[in-house]
């Protein structure tokens, strides 16, 4: 079976090529393997599209690249920024062929007008970014894209996460969440004691973290609007924890266990 890309997504390969020349490809790929073709995927040559034709032969469009996130860039962007300048690009129609990417657990689709939100597939796509193409004939065929690599230029050192680390002070397995989730889950309504501390108290040491970070949380903010940091898991506690580990990559179910605990401290600040 003969096959091609669509042309965007070939021009934003050549396109990062020339800017990151030492960029590491292994991760690459466009056409899927044997285990792709088991079930519907954008990798797949889409056989209902429009066809391309190249010296009389018919060839089937795959509307799908992965982009090796290893740039080895002396100046310092890194996959993150590109990732996040094509969806600033997308969501304003620059890059209107864009249909959704993928990167580190997340998703921006188009549905969604690109906002941040956790993905749910099997492969988080860690070790590169995926790109996928409109299903529409324009953005088959549209030519000479500019994916804008040249805005971006190297950056500052990355700084750790401020504040000295605080050890998550749960025992293992349990975590901060609803009153109703049994006896694992730490609510702060039943003022129980780890360590020195009350629940209470623990909720709101994590909630300063992120305040640290310029996260907007407490009493009229962006987050926990009403009730502030109060140290009692609700509705707007779920909220800020949901919006964290979708910001982090992490399993977005509002459950501030260890990980979320230690992602707030650990992973950097750019």
């Amino acid at each position: 079976m003969a096959w091609t890309v669509v042309p965007n997504l070939d021009e934003a390969r050549d396109q990062l090529n020339r800017r990151f020349p030492d960029r590491d490809t292994r991760s690459d790929g466009s056409i899927g393997d044997t285990s792709h073709q088991r079930y519907p995927s954008s990798h797949n040559p889409d056989r209902t599209g429009r066809p391309e034709y190249r010296d009389g032969d018919q060839l089937d469009e795959v509307r799908a690249r992965d982009f090796d996130a290893d740039l080895h860039d002396p100046g310092g962007v890194t996959m993150e920024q590109v990732v996040q300048l094509w969806v600033t690009l997308a969501r304003s129609g620059a890059l209107w062929w864009v249909r959704y990417i993928i990167y580190q657990g997340r998703i921006w689709h188009r549905r969604h007008n690109f906002a941040t939100r956790a993905y749910t597939g099997s492969n988080r796509h860690t070790t590169h970014c995926h790109v996928n193409s409109d299903f529409t004939q324009a953005a088959d065929t549209v030519r000479r894209t500019d994916w804008q690599l040249d805005q971006l230029a190297g950056t500052a050192p990355v700084r750790p996460a401020p504040g000295p680390p605080v050890a998550f002070p749960l025992p293992s397995g349990y975590y901060f969440g609803p009153r109703s989730g049994g006896d694992r889950s730490v609510s702060g309504y039943y003022r129980r004691k780890f360590g020195d501390r009350t629940d209470r108290h623990w909720l709101g040491v994590w909630t300063t973290q992120l305040v640290r970070r310029g996260w907007p949380a407490g009493k009229g903010k962006r987050y926990l609007r009403t009730a502030g940091a109060d140290g009692l898991y609700g509705p707007e506690y779920r909220e800020l924890i949901k919006a964290f580990q979708a910001d982090q990559g992490l399993t977005r179910d509002g459950l501030l266990g260890r990980k979320t605990w230690d992602a707030a401290y650990r992973n950097p600040v750019t």
